[in-house]
């Protein structure tokens, strides 16, 4: 007999990780499952964030707002909730964790049907492995997930009481989908993880992102393959050598560092011998003189002092990131960093993200301006009719994170190919240019 047809709904929030997921879930979903607007949506399937207590917020008014829908819950929140949630949302379904995830299909009927479901178990032991994709993204990219969870115990981090130990995908499951994604014509293949340098560690006993590299460069196509969260712990010779020697591995490295100066880097568990990560950085320059180097920091931990901060904005003086993401840090019930002493007034984390991220944009306009008359190539995505250019991204811009370049061109250029593109002008996040 014939299920009845299902109208569904899908919101996404957080991180590139829950994109992937939800891709992984979409491809889950059975015949009778008809995807449509939220608006007109009789189920809506909410995939949430929990890393800071904003995306948990967002996440509950988003489920406050589907007040006379049925919502199926997924995501990093589910770990967080017990079942008298359900009193609480009366139109909430179902709660399902990463563990049951490959049982969507039959919970989706099961929702339509009226039943509900708390399907929340703890973090399995390997990688639940789900092949399938649907993508959501633009057809120019795709997010591909090489792991699960993470065993840095930062001070200020959720993420491994969310998402439990690591664990890395198979190999084998990692380079089918990416054959798939370039024979629907994807341009560029980024990989993602909590942390992709400590890929293979747990699962080949020892870290296989070079290896794993190598694989998708043999693959045949036009495409480039970008690495993601590679901590600088992880970025050994070998992982150097592999980007610097393929014209397919995007020169650019995101490299979360969280702070320049030693005692806060001490207090929150990360590497604290700043000496070595400017050598680091040094061998990282060095090995790829083009890099594109972007990291993330936190300002405002627990004990910061002016002198603290100091020596984090001279730490951004001295390496001049291409990118910086510039954060307040996020008190979270969970983290060991709750309790610290010298809780930082939100008042100052402001101001010294402010000049942080001022001090970053006179660097990234310095570096974005010396490249005028350099030829690159760039991927084109978009025609954008009000500024009569087209917009795409060369090697050095992530999407979504980093800016893009305005192409300008007499003749139409085709969507989602390769251009190569002489730069013309910057400002501090975006570049413009003439088609060459």
């Amino acid at each position: 007999m014939r299920k009845k047809q299902i109208n569904v709904g899908v919101i996404t929030l957080g991180c590139p990780k829950n994109i992937a997921d939800t891709e992984s879930l979409l491809a889950e979903f059975p015949e009778n499952i008809r995807l449509t607007d939220v608006d007109k949506a009789d189920i809506v399937l909410l995939n949430t964030c929990a890393f800071l207590g904003k995306a948990r917020d967002e996440a509950y008014e988003k489920l406050a707002a589907l007040k006379g829908r049925k919502v199926i819950l997924t995501g990093c929140l589910t770990s967080l909730l017990k079942k008298d949630i359900f009193k609480k949302y009366p139109h909430l379904y179902a709660v399902v964790s990463g563990f049951h995830y490959p049982e969507i299909s039959l919970i989706l009927n099961e929702v339509a049907d009226g039943k509900k479901i708390y399907a929340v178990s703890p973090e399995p032991a390997h990688y639940v492995d789900m092949p399938g994709k649907w993508l959501i993204t633009p057809p120019s990219y795709a997010y591909v997930k090489i792991a699960e969870g993470c065993n840095n115990a930062c001070r200020f981090c959720l993420i491994p009481k969310l998402k439990g130990k690591y664990r890395s995908r198979p190999e084998k499951s990692i380079l089918d989908e990416i054959k798939s994604l370039i024979k629907l014509g994807v341009k560029e293949i980024i990989l993602i993880a909590q942390d992709c340098g400590y890929y293979g560690a747990d699962l080949y006993k020892k870290k296989k992102l070079a290896g794993l590299l190598k694989k998708i460069t043999a693959l045949k196509g036009d495409f480039w393959v970008r690495v993601l969260y590679v901590y600088p712990e992880r970025l050994d010779k070998e992982l150097l050598s592999v980007i610097k020697n393929s014209p397919k591995i995007a020169k650019y490295l995101d490299i979360p560092l969280q702070h320049g100066d030693p005692d806060i880097l001490k207090a929150m568990r990360r590497p604290y011998d700043i000496a070595r990560t400017l050598q680091v950085i040094s061998r990282i320059r060095e090995a790829i003189p083009d890099i594109t180097l972007r990291t993330s920091l936190i300002v405002g931990f627990p004990g910061e002092t002016d002198r603290h901060f100091k020596n984090l904005m001279t730490f951004l003086k001295t390496i001049h990131f291409d990118h910086v993401g510039v954060f307040e840090y996020s008190r979270e019930k969970g983290t060991d960093a709750y309790s610290l002493k010298g809780q930082i007034p939100e008042r100052v984390k402001k101001e010294r993200r402010k000049k942080a991220m001022l001090l970053q944009q006179e660097i990234s306009f310095r570096k974005n301006r010396a490249l005028a008359g350099q030829t690159q190539r760039a991927l084109i995505e978009q025609y954008d009719p009000d500024k009569k250019c087209y917009n795409g991204r060369t090697m050095r811009f992530a999407p979504e994170i980093d800016g893009v370049v305005c192409i300008r061109s007499e003749k139409p250029l085709a969507l989602n190919q390769f251009h190569t593109v002489r730069i013309t002008k910057a400002d501090p996040y975006d570049l413009w240019g003439h088609a060459e």
